[in-house]
């Protein structure tokens, strides 16, 4: 199509607008050469009538935080403003192809395939939720395959456009912030609270669409597709790719709960059920083709596994070593006795102090938990900014888990995010998020505090060492 004179003489200055790659339900793609810096850019300019419901400032003011975000499988946000009225932001043009293009070309994926896309996708999530983003979109054409590599595009794009509208709902000037065919039943409802946990039910439906070659819930209309997310439980997916390892059809089928206390709870929970799936042989099953050795004693295979054969067998190719420290630390026989608090990240860059006093007010607080030990504030710092991972971390201090934290400041209001974390496996063990107002730093403090220790405590609470007080 042809590129409209007027976006093309309002940024002529700093782009040269080539051609039209496409167009969605909130922005249309362009792909531009950067004149400054001499490079091949994706450019999108939002929807005329959503920028004009936005206005000229917001939106670039809400976006800017993403542009901080660098991650191996997030696309990068370069530039973002307005000119002459077009909203747009600016990313790297990806050679390659989008996991759309793909799915349009192959309908099914090979299975590790599959795994690996999903795995590089929950990564991207795991870091993205982190810092308090949720996507809100994630489907096949916001997510590019570059080599071997997935690359997740559109971060935060959702959330600035509902917030800089002043309202976080499913529809803005009549328009969905989504895409009906992957949208999470809070989201087709027009609740407001959504979280992390309506991505995850995105990547179940792009898990289920990889594999089977078709979304879960199909209709003639957009409102018939919320209405069946909705209303209707998705088909198992075994039952269009019997292929399919269990396990995996598990997992994927658990990202797809009616309700969210149902699903995965974290980008990093699913992530460590992905590893699991992905260092066991066959995903966890047995290949059909293969029949017991004729004279070995035993019955012969069923066709379906049991899921803690899998899990079983999994955690024993994850690694010897790895399996002896669980044995003997938290993970799965509960003993957590000695806990630290890593250095909590200040990702607005204004409250350094707040954290600092946080860290230690944590500390403080769970030593009171009845545990053999919990690891200083001076022997935590240690580790700020390491290269090490949390698994070297804690051997390094003998620890059994970790509480990891964010903390973003807007205005008056904080947003904490909490996570206990079994640093051998990354499962969480339990999170919050919490949104403070901050006006009474001290009181906020407290609170917070006291809050994510009870939490805490909720899960060390049937685990304690004998003798522990209670």
């Amino acid at each position: 199509m042809t590129v409209p004179p007027r976006l093309s003489d309002a940024l002529a200055d700093r782009y040269r607008i080539e051609s039209e790659l496409g167009a969605g339900g909130m922005a249309t793609v362009y792909l531009a050469q950067d004149i400054k810096h001499d490079r091949k850019v994706a450019l999108k300019v939002l929807r005329p009538e959503l920028a004009a419901a936005l206005g000229s400032e917001r939106f670039p003011r809400e976006i800017k935080f993403v542009a901080q975000f660098n991650h191996p499988h997030i696309l990068s946000l370069y530039d973002s403003g307005e000119a002459q009225g077009f909203l747009f932001y600016v990313m790297p043009y990806v050679e390659g192809e989008s996991l759309r293009d793909r799915l349009a070309r192959e309908k099914q994926l090979p299975i590790a395939d599959a795994v690996r896309i999903l795995k590089e996708v929950a990564d991207a999530l795991a870091y993205s939720h982190a810092r308090g983003v949720v996507h809100r979109d994630i489907k096949p054409g916001n997510v590019l395959l570059s080599g071997r590599h997935a690359v997740v595009t559109d971060f935060g794009v959702a959330k600035a456009v509902t917030a800089a509208a002043g309202k976080d709902t499913m529809t803005t000037v009549g328009m969905a912030v989504g895409t009906p065919h992957y949208m999470a039943p809070e989201q087709a409802m027009g609740q407001g609270d959504i979280d992390q946990r309506a991505d995850i039910y995105a990547l179940g439906i792009l898990g289920y669409e990889m594999l089977t070659g078709r979304t879960p819930f199909t209709a003639e209309t957009a409102q018939g597709i919320l209405a069946a997310h909705v209303m209707e439980a998705p088909k198992e997916l075994r039952e269009f790719r019997p292929g399919v390892p269990e396990p995996l059809a598990q997992t994927i089928m658990r990202c797809l709960a009616k309700n969210p206390a149902d699903r995965w709870q974290s980008a990093d929970e699913l992530l460590a059920h992905l590893d699991l799936i992905a260092a066991t042989p066959s995903g966890g099953m047995t290949p059909t083709h293969t029949r017991p050795v004729k004279g070995v004693g035993g019955p012969p295979p069923t066709k379906r596994r049991n899921p803690l054969v899998w899990v079983g067998a999994a955690i024993v190719v994850v690694g010897a070593a790895a399996g002896i420290w669980m044995a003997t630390h938290g993970g799965s026989n509960g003993k957590i006795q000695r806990i630290g608090v890593m250095p909590i990240e200040d990702i607005s860059g204004k409250d350094s102090i707040f954290v600092t006093a946080m860290q230690d007010a944590l500390t403080n607080a769970l030593s009171q938990l009845g545990l053999v030990g919990v690891a200083s504030r001076s022997e935590m710092m240690r580790y700020k900014k390491t290269p090490k991972t949390d698994r070297e971390v804690a051997r390094d201090l003998n620890l059994d888990a970790l509480v990891q934290a964010t903390v973003f400041r807007a205005g008056d209001v904080m947003r904490i995010n909490v996570q206990f974390t079994n640093p051998v496996t990354t499962r969480s063990l339990w999170a919050s998020t919490y949104n403070p107002n901050v006006t009474d730093v001290l009181a906020a403090q407290s609170t917070v505090v006291n809050q994510i220790k009870a939490g805490i405590d909720s899960v060390l609470a049937p685990k304690k060492p004998s003798g522990a007080s209670q």
